[in-house]
This record gives C-alpha cells, structure tokens and sequence, in this order.
C-alpha cells in the first residue's frame, strides 16, 4: 500500500527538467508571503474604515493594475526573456507592497495598489511562458501542476501567518509580502542569473521566415481560444470573489476570527499541495476541455452552497468543493493554452490568458461588492447558475459541434522564440540593460 501511494508520487514528479523546480521553488518562496490579498478587503473596512463598495472599487484597481501588468509582462518577455522579466517584475514590487500603510486616503491606497498589482503580476505571463519553454509538450500538465503545488503551498504558510499577522497589526501583512516577494527574485537570479539566452543566426531566419509564411501565428483569428477565454472569465467572476466578498461573508456570517478565516485558506493549499498532482498525473491523457469543465462547476458549486449553513465544518466542506473544482481547472487550462499555442506565438497567446484573469480580477469586486450590499446570499446564488454555465460551456467547445471553430493546419517551422530558451548552457550570453 505505502509503496503504491510512494510509486504515485514519484510518478507525478518524476522527469520534471530541472528548470521547472527552480521556477517552483521560485514561487513557493514568492507565495509564502501571499497574505495581503486574503486579508485586503478586512484591512480596507475594518483599520481604515472604508465601506464595502470602496473596498470593492480597491480590489477593481488592483484587478486593471493586474491588467497592465499582464499585458506588460507578456510584452517583455521576448526582449527581456521569460525568466528576466520575472525577476525584475518582482524587485520592482518589494517597495511597492512596503509603502501601502504609509497611505490612509482612498487615492492614496489605490495609487499604491495599482503599483504592487502591475509589478507582481507582471510575472504571470512571463512564469507560463517559461514552464512551456522549459517543458516537453507530453509533460506540460504536469509542469504546470507543479508550479500550481508550489504556489499553493507558499499559499498554505501565508494566510495563515497572515492572519496571525493581522492580529498584530495589519501593517506586518505589507512588509512580509514585500520581503517574500524580493526572495523570490533573488531564488531566479541566484539559479539563472540576469542573462538571456542567445540565438544564432540560422535560428533567428528561420523565425522570420516562418513568421512570413503563416498567417495563424497570432490568437487573434483563433475563434474557440477566445469563446474558451469567455467562460473561463464568467468563472473567474466568481473565484475572484476570494479576494472580494468571501472573506467579509465568513466574518460576518460565519463568524470566524482572522487567523479562523487564514487557517481556512491554507485548507484549500493542503489540498492542494497533497492532492493536485496526483490528480493531474492520473487525468493527463482525458480530454482537456471536459476536466476543465468538471472544473468549473464544482469551484462555482462550492461558493454556492455557503448560505445554506454557518458552521465552521461546513466552510471546510464548501473549501473543499472549490479546491476541488481548482484542481481540475486550472492547471488545465493553462495546459490548453499551453498546447493551443504551440508553434504560434506563445507569449500573445499566454499574455492574453493572463489578461483574462487580470480582468475576471477587476470585474468580480465591482460586481460581487454591490451585490454582497443588496444581498449578501446573491452572490453565492449566481455563483450556482455559473456553475452550469461553465459546465455546459466548456463542454461543448469539447464537442463535434465546436470543430468548425478549429484552426485550418499550417505546416511551420517549430517557433524558435517559443524555444529559445530551452538551448544548451553553451548558448547562453550575458547581458545587461
């Protein structure tokens, strides 16, 4: 028995490049210091006193800062490289999350807020773009199941902390994430240094003429990539409402302390952590698309079931049904971007993925915070319909119905700047700004 589940993990993780740890370990080290979302919306209302609508427009800030960023940070990779722009991405946004105490007034804090969302997000088209880089496409999944394990796990340590933290004074939730956020940048630049890799001059014709003899190379003419963008964003509305109405409803209704509301979150992680690989592992050769709609429903089915009761136990089982439907989510949606835009431009196709999150992120506090106002239960009520909305959705881009929406083939050369950086030690060349 023992040697079977032994014989599981070391499947689930075996044969990752060496490349994908490092990015992991990277980001566990980022997300242990992932607490001033979970607790930004209590912060706003209770130590600064502003009202939930208030809140909520902070959170949209932080959602079109989160926008820019991703576009920004899909932008910069291919003049910067993939792993550079990470790296500075996140030295930007030390200062950044360290000044936000220091301001009071509601453009003050949304001044600051745009500026931490912009640099820490700009790593997310950059991060996906380099775990496809760095990994073969069968091994795709799993890559990505694991960088999801490793932010899930830093997760894990930081609202729990947080939530200590809190306790304290709101304003160690601002310097720890500022600290962890510079660790992580200095984990890449230790392992990669600030370099960028070169590409020969064969490389670099054969990309110009493949560029020049492909008019696929772009998403913009990839009719099911942005319909699966669409229903992935109605789900985002409701998974963004974590960072928005969730944590004042525990509060309020369920009447959870602020270290209870952390310790309920790093739950959702140590799932996370323990589970998600095995079950990626295990679903790798299913159909994308329908995991991903299973997905779906049972991460918007979990926010639906909370008003039907406020027990403590009863989170943990709503928890349970989102984390859940997370983990059959979203590593495959990034493995379907991932595959979608092989061969074309990757960093277009994954900075636009990000920008659909960074969206979802603005979006989901300007509508749940009103709602949440009306009444509080219509959040979690429209989180249901959601639920079948995204369940059908993405069901049937999965469908015979939707072949008409598939790119025609077109034979190309393998993109040398989705490959770029994957060539031997001996191609690397050091340069600076």
């Amino acid at each position: 028995m023992l040697h079977s589940i032994f014989r599981a993990y070391r499947e689930a993780y075996g044969g990752l490049p060496n490349e994908i740890w490092v990015l992991s370990l990277a980001l566990f080290i980022n997300r242990c210091g992932a607490m001033v979302m979970a607790f930004l919306t209590l912060y706003l209302t209770n130590r600064l006193g502003f009202t939930m609508i208030e809140a909520g427009w902070i959170l949209s800030v932080f959602g079109f800062g989160s926008l820019a960023g991703s576009y920004l940070g899909g932008k910069l990779t291919k003049p910067l490289g993939a792993v550079r722009t990470q790296i500075i991405g996140q030295f930007l946004a030390v200062p950044c999350y360290m000044l936000v105490p220091y301001f009071s007034s509601w453009t003050g804090v949304a001044v600051m807020v745009f500026l931490f969302s912009i640099t820490s997000e700009s790593i997310r088209p950059a991060n996906h773009v380099a775990t496809a880089q760095f990994t073969d496409p069968e091994k795709t999944p799993r890559a990505f199941g694991l960088q999801r394990m490793a932010v899930n796990l830093g997760f894990a340590f930081g609202p729990a902390i947080g939530g200590f933290l809190a306790e304290i004074d709101f304003y160690w939730l601002f310097v720890v994430n500022g600290l962890t956020t510079g660790m992580g940048g200095l984990i890449l630049l230790w392992c990669f240094g600030f370099r960028k890799y070169a590409k020969s001059a064969s490389s670099a014709e054969k990309q110009k003429q493949a560029e020049r003899t492909s008019s696929h190379g772009s998403p913009w003419g990839d009719k099911k990539y942005f319909l699966f963008l669409g229903i992935l964003m109605g789900v985002g509305l409701v998974f963004f409402q974590f960072h928005a109405t969730y944590p004042k409803y525990l509060q309020e209704y369920y009447s959870l302390s602020k270290p209870m509301i952390g310790i309920l979150f790093s739950i959702n992680t140590v799932i996370i952590v323990v589970f998600e690989m095995l079950l990626v592992n295990y679903l790798q050769t299913k159909s994308v698309l329908r995991v991903i709609a299973w997905g779906a429903f049972f991460s918007c089915f979990g926010f639906f079931v909370l008003p039907f009761h406020q027990a403590f136990w009863f989170s943990v089982v709503s928890m349970s049904l989102i984390t859940f439907g997370e983990m059959l989510c979203f590593p495959f949606c990034s493995t379907f971007v991932a595959n979608r835009s092989t061969h074309r431009d990757q960093s277009a196709y994954m900075r636009w993925y990000a920008m659909n999150y960074s969206l979802a992120a603005i979006i989901a506090p300007a509508i749940g915070t009103p709602l949440y106002n009306y009444h509080p239960e219509a959040v979690w009520y429209a989180s249901g319909i959601m639920s079948l909305v995204g369940l059908g959705g993405f069901y049937w881009l999965a469908s015979d119905r939707a072949k008409s929406l598939e790119i025609p083939a077109t034979p190309r050369p393998i993109s040398v700047e989705a490959n770029a950086e994957v060539q031997n030690q001996s191609d690397f060349e050091t340069t600076s700004f």
